[in-house]
């Protein structure tokens, strides 16, 4: 019997992180998202009833307009 065990990561949906990034992407600012700065928005946000949107707009209050996905498509 062969163990066809892949060890690669994948991205789990339940992890608060991926959450972030999610509601990031969503909102146009998935460039802003870094882990130094999750932590410590994560410990900001530890009494938010819904963590990932909270620090989502943490990121999003903290980052420059410029920063903005969409920009690229703006004329």
């Amino acid at each position: 019997m062969e163990n066809n065990n892949n060890n690669t990561p994948k991205a789990n949906p339940f992890l608060l992180s991926e959450q972030v990034k999610k509601e990031l992407q969503n909102k146009g600012y998935s460039s802003t998202f870094n882990y130094s700065d999750y932590t410590f928005f994560k410990e900001k946000c530890k009494n938010a009833f819904n963590k990932a949107v909270a620090i989502a707009q943490e990121f999003i209050n903290e980052a420059d307009p410029k920063q903005n996905d969409f920009n690229a498509y703006i004329i």
